[in-house]
């Protein structure tokens, strides 16, 4: 009897994380993470995408998010400097993700100034809790995945690459583990030579609670696990 064979060879992917950094969250995604390893046997190297200082209170959000967000509990490098000085110290990326999280298509954000500060901001707080302008890749990604023509040209001006990728759904309202893995599996099964980039949100429980089964049973797909980059 001929084995059967896969209709494609099993896609690589690498791994970034949205909207924190968040207390007993990012702390157990980075625990996860630390279990496993890239291409090259080193620790793996993931991205993450960190707010400046989202607002801590659900009204004060309101003048930010999108009108339908429900996830109002966000990270703040500022409050939580600590958790950015971690994911550094452990090899990992962090890109701006602005300082409040904002929601592109408010009449504000379509004027470059507003978005500037969205961005030099969230520089401020990355550069208190370790990370060197001078030094590190310049990466952006904006909320919602909402790269506005202002967004990108804004980003563009300040020397930042912008980094798309594709959500599994752990932000999406009522996903548990099994949604996350058929829409993994989606992604992964799309023939492609390129590694997927995949977007998770660190701040989100299922996320924080079975990232490393995730990982664990694509990896015994044939899935091949990569270091972040763009």
């Amino acid at each position: 009897m001929t084995p059967h064979k896969p209709a494609h060879t099993p896609r690589p992917f690498m791994l970034s994380f949205d909207d924190g950094p968040l207390p007993r969250k990012t702390d157990a995604v980075l625990d996860a993470l630390s279990r496993f390893r890239g291409e090259d046997g080193k620790p793996l190297r993931a991205g993450f995408f960190m707010i400046g200082d989202a607002p801590a209170r659900f009204l004060a959000g309101r003048q930010y998010f999108a009108p339908y967000e429900l996830w109002w509990r966000k990270g703040s490098m500022r409050r939580h400097p600590e958790l950015v000085a971690r994911a550094l110290a452990e090899g990992h990326m962090i890109g701006n993700h602005t300082v409040h999280h904002v929601w592109a298509r408010w009449p504000v954000y379509r004027d470059m100034d507003a978005v500037r500060s969205e961005i030099h901001g969230w520089e401020a707080h990355a550069e208190a809790a370790g990370w060197h302008p001078a030094t590190a890749p310049r990466l952006f990604r904006a909320p919602y995945l909402l790269h506005t023509p202002t967004m990108t040209a804004a980003a563009t001006e300040l020397g930042y690459r912008i980094v798309g990728g594709q959500t599994v759904g752990d932000a999406t309202p009522g996903n548990g583990l099994r949604a996350i893995e058929q829409q993994i599996r989606r992604i992964l099964n799309t023939p492609d030579t390129q590694p997927a980039l995949l977007i998770f949100h660190d701040i989100r429980p299922v996320t924080a609670h079975h990232l490393g089964t995730l990982l664990d049973r694509l990896q015994h797909e044939g899935h091949d696990l990569r270091h972040f980059s763009v």
